[in-house]
Formats: C-alpha cells, sequence, structure tokens
C-alpha cells in the first residue's frame, strides 16, 4: 500500500510539474511574439544628387524646390534608397520638406525634415522625425539628424553625401 501510495504521489507532482512547464512555456512564446514597441538605433550612410526648380510650387517664403534622392546603407533596412522633396528658402539656407526611405525588402519609413544648408561652404543639418511607414515600419516613431556635404554640379544640380543617426521606435 505504500508502494501505491508512492507511485501516485509522484505520478501526480510530476503530472503538476508537466502542467506547470507547459503553461509556463505557453507564456513564454507569447511573450516572445508580442508586439511590444521597441526602441532601435537607426543610422545610415547616404550618396546622391539634388535637382532645384525655381519657380516652383513652393510658398512664396520658400520658393525653390529640391528634389533629393540617394543610395546608402542603414541598420535596419539594409541597402536602401532615399528620395525627398524641400521648399527651401536660398537667402537662409532653410528647407522643409518630407522623406521616403525604403528598405531593401520594400518597406518604408516616412519623415518630415527641417533642412539647413550653407550655400557658401556645401555643408548641411538636418532634423528629422520619423511619423510612421509600411511593413514592420507602420506606425514608426522616432527622430534624429543626419550632417553632411554638397557639391554643385550645375546651376540646378549638385552631388551630396551625409550620414543619418536617429531613434526609431516600432
Amino acid at each position: 500500500m505504500k508502494k501505491l501510495f508512492a507511485i501516485t504521489v509522484v505520478m501526480v507532482l510530476s503530472s503538476a510539474m508537466f502542467f506547470v512547464v507547459v503553461c509556463a512555456g505557453g507564456a513564454l512564446k507569447a511573450n516572445s511574439n508580442s508586439s511590444a514597441v521597441v526602441e532601435r538605433p537607426f543610422i545610415g550612410t547616404w550618396i546622391g544628387g539634388s535637382t532645384f526648380y525655381f519657380p516652383s510650387t513652393c510658398p512664396a517664403d520658400k520658393p525653390l524646390l529640391a528634389i533629393a534622392t540617394a543610395k546608402g546603407i542603414a541598420t535596419l533596412t539594409g541597402a536602401s534608397e532615399f528620395d525627398s522633396t524641400f521648399c527651401c528658402n536660398p537667402n537662409s539656407g532653410e528647407c522643409v520638406g518630407t522623406a521616403k526611405i525604403t528598405a531593401a525588402n520594400g518597406d518604408e519609413i516616412h519623415l518630415t525634415l527641417t533642412h539647413f544648408f550653407s550655400p557658401v561652404t556645401g555643408d548641411w543639418t538636418q532634423n528629422e522625425t520619423i511619423i510612421g511607414g509600411t511593413g514592420r515600419f507602420e506606425g514608426a516613431t522616432g527622430s534624429g539628424s543626419s550632417s553632411g556635404t554638397s557639391t554643385p554640379t550645375g546651376q540646378f544640380s549638385d552631388t551630396w553625401e551625409g550620414k543619418n543617426v536617429d531613434l526609431i521606435s516600432y
């Protein structure tokens, strides 16, 4: 009888332990697939060019339209493409606009930009706000900055290179 009792206790305890392990494993699996928003560094280097249009459809205080494109490598997006449209004040060097970064897999990051350039030195800086995207970047938020240099290639064009350092949450 003692032996039968001992076997029954061992079986009940083993079943209870199995139940606890299975439940805990399910909870861990559920947590590992959660869609918690995580802040991540987003750093990239870019080489591209811009074309400038005047007159343009931009407002009178920023009458110069700049369309910039680039290719680059960035964390989180791999080999990527950068496309932006700015309206600029050529006297103050301030531009405002929007941009899209397209990842190697086609997912996009959408940004608003405030850009400052020096026509004398060719240096530029840019403040960026991440306002969403597509694919895994849908609903993304964040901010950061870029800086670099540009070299005129004609009256209404340039080549440029730069680096961005942002934090993105998605």
